[in-house]
């Protein structure tokens, strides 16, 4: 069975949405656990207590992605976890088709479903491990996989993200210390040390809306999380080189946005250079 755990941080209308697009589309049992990460929106509770059939958590404050969703993972019981976030959904049946995957490929300890945008196009959601090399490439947009067709991975995003629930646990679930960002591809580097592999599956599709719960764009904040998250990455799996080289450049890239940069700019870029050179907790 497949226990699919959604989170939502406001916006308790997209996660309904996703959860009858699960429903329209399977017709057996499901178990959706969701779990609301301290939404701060007004109505939110109560909407969010409307959605049957489903076990709804209450968070008392956001706890950050990776520890509500290990959250919703112990209260859960399948042998499968979905993880999938709250702005997706599905337009066809995916369930059957993930069991029989998993079923037929025991190597396989977790892997990435194929996102889609809301017009069809396909999301980058897959890459290799982060280093200065391989992200500055993803920035580029470079296709990191010279095949298409190649279903072993490095990472897959954490939308749409299917782990076994023996190997899960083998590694502790997600590493709380991320808030958000770089927790499913340090997810999926701790999986893969256990020698289990990461594969995408690319013929099951699921629609993503993207940044769905940060209408209007990205504040500083989440900016400033992005770069501590990431400093936190490098420094628990890159090399000392890479991690010489990515400190060395967000160095220079935030004394210039500190003297030359809009109001937002200077301050993401002081929040930068104060966490540069101290371990990131």
């Amino acid at each position: 069975m497949i226990s699919i755990v959604i989170v939502q941080f406001n916006h308790p209308d997209l996660t309904k949405r996703a959860v009858e697009s699960l429903r329209l589309h399977h017709k057996g049992d499901l178990e959706i656990t969701v779990v609301d990460n301290g939404s701060t929106a007004p109505g939110v509770h109560a909407a969010t207590e409307q959605l049957a059939g489903c076990t709804v958590i209450f968070n008392p404050e956001n706890a950050g992605f990776g520890a509500a969703n290990n959250r919703g993972a112990r209260t859960s019981h399948g042998g499968l976890l979905l993880f999938l976030n709250n702005d997706t959904r599905v337009h066809t049946e995916i369930l059957t088709h993930i069991e029989s995957y998993f079923a037929r490929t025991p190597s396989c300890g977790a892997a990435g479903l194929q996102l889609l945008n809301p017009d069809g196009t396909v999301q980058y959601s897959t890459g290799k491990f982060p280093t200065v090399w391989s992200e500055w490439r993803m920035s580029l947009r470079h296709d990191l996989y010279k095949r298409q067709d190649t279903v072993r991975r490095d990472w897959v995003s954490g939308a749409a993200l299917v782990v076994r629930r023996t190997v899960f646990e083998e590694v502790g679930g997600f590493d709380e210390r991320y808030f958000m960002y770089f927790d499913d591809v340090d997810l999926c580097a701790r999986i893969s040390r256990t020698g289990h592999e990461i594969h995408y599956i690319p013929d099951v599709r699921v629609e993503h809306m993207g940044g769905g719960s940060q209408p209007g764009g990205i504040p500083p904040s989440v900016q400033k999380e992005y770069r501590r998250s990431q400093l936190l990455y490098y420094t628990r799996h890159a090399s000392m080189i890479d991690n010489v080289l990515i400190r060395g450049y967000l160095f220079a890239t935030s004394l210039c946005r500190r003297f030359l940069g809009n109001r937002d700019q200077r301050a993401i870029a002081s929040n930068v250079l104060s966490m540069l050179f101290r371990s990131p907790q």
